[in-house]
């Protein structure tokens, strides 16, 4: 408005400069040609003003009706900015809910996943012992083996030292036997020679003396081999009968070592990653979505997201991989004029949830909420309508579905 005054002002400017030119121009001619002529030519100044005039009232016309359909336009853009705002307001509202469940999500993710790295970490913590353990284990059972080794080659010894106790005792015996049939015959010749010869029965004195005291330190060296092999006997047996306790607890370490490599090896099974599911989808870019006089399986086909697979945008339906806990969330939208709008979830055709909403403004309305479900392998999750209801959606994806795995079990 303030540009149409500004324009009026002009004009009139430029009529005055030029009515005052017009006059001085009249002024002069008048004063070279005279009166008659000044008086034709004041009439004639006259005549154009007033044409410049209307064309100037017909001007301001023009200008006033430009400036009120202005100002229709502008009150018109003005209702239609407020709607906007109301709308995006709303559009807000629902994402600030939306972000906020969402951080929530990523506050439980992010502390899950702690636990899992918790959890791993004592796993491996586990597993490394276990490796040390078979290590030790392993050593130890070297070292047993070297000892027994050591010990088999002790016991080779002392049977080789028996052997060769058991060869001197009997050429010792034959040695003794050989003394004896000396000592016999020595016996019968100092009969024969006793009475002709008393220094031969002297000397055959001295010698008997001499194979007494033989025949003693023979007996008790005798006695001293029979005590030695009787030990060598008793540590034989004792290191047979360590033997056998080495074996069995080599036997057991064995046994041991066998279950904890099991054990190892269904860790290392237990440790794998978890499977990854995660989908979202928005209704349709079409507008309206009528269910007409049946109900309506909801079939979400715009796939913003869809991670392992699960989720089909031709049925609608999400069905379970795995075993485990999920959580599914969705917002729909549609525009109340004295109506009602509703949605629900159904689990395997039971319904799990539903939300109702009725409005007559005829502006935006939201529908929004979420679950967390435990599912078998196979089970199935989709949304539905009742007959005669109707949602809308765009490519701004104001309605959409949106599901993920939490954690298997």
């Amino acid at each position: 408005m303030r540009a149409a005054i500004s324009l009026l002002v002009l004009l009139f400017s430029m009529c005055g400069a030029q009515t005052r030119s017009t006059q001085t121009e009249v002024q002069t001619e008048s004063q070279s040609t005279g009166a008659a002529a000044a008086a034709a030519a004041e009439v004639s100044t006259q005549l154009d003003v007033s044409a410049e005039l209307r064309e100037l009232r017909d001007m301001v016309v023009e200008l006033r009706v430009l400036l009120t359909v202005t100002e229709n336009e502008f009150q018109n853009t003005k209702a239609e900015m407020k709607t906007e705002v109301k709308n995006l307001k709303k559009e807000n509202a629902a994402q600030k809910k939306e972000l906020k469940a969402v951080k929530t999500r990523l506050t439980a993710s992010e502390a899950e996943v702690e636990q899992v790295k918790k959890d791993t970490a004592a796993q491996h913590t586990d597993l490394t012992n276990i490796k040390t353990e078979i290590m030790n284990l392993t050593k130890e059972n070297e070292a047993i083996v070297t000892d027994v080794e050591e010990l088999k080659m002790a016991n080779n010894a002392t049977v080789t030292e028996v052997d060769d106790l058991k060869v001197e005792n009997a050429a010792q015996e034959a040695e003794l036997t050989a003394l004896k049939t000396r000592l016999a015959a020595t016996e019968a010749e100092v009969m024969n020679l006793r009475k002709g010869n008393a220094a031969l029965e002297t000397r055959l004195a001295a010698s008997e003396n001499e194979l007494k005291m033989d025949s003693a330190a023979h007996e008790q060296e005798l006695t001293a081999l029979k005590t030695r092999l009787a030990a060598s006997e008793t540590g034989i047996d004792d290191l047979k009968v360590e033997n056998a306790a080495q074996e069995a607890e080599l036997t057991a370490v064995k046994t041991r070592l066998a279950a904890t490599e099991t054990e190892v090896d269904n860790l290392g099974k237990e440790i794998k990653p978890a499977p990854k599911v995660a989908f979202s989808a928005g209704l349709t870019n079409s507008g309206f979505l009528k269910s007409g006089n049946n109900k309506l399986n909801l079939a979400f086909s715009r796939i913003i997201t869809n991670v392992g697979q699960a989720y089909s945008n031709t049925t609608g339906f999400f069905t379970a991989p795995v075993r485990g806990v999920y959580y599914f969330r969705f917002t729909v939208r549609d525009n109340l004029d004295s109506r009602w709008m509703t949605i629900g979830m159904f689990k395997n055709g039971q319904q799990v949830m539903g939300l109702y909403e009725y409005d007559t403004d005829g502006e935006q309305s939201y529908l929004s909420s979420g679950l967390t479900l435990q599912l078998e392998v196979g089970d199935e999750i989709n949304l539905r309508i009742p007959a005669d209801y109707r949602l809308y959606d765009s490519t701004s994806n104001y309605s959409t579905f949106s599901g993920f795995l939490l954690f298997p079990l």
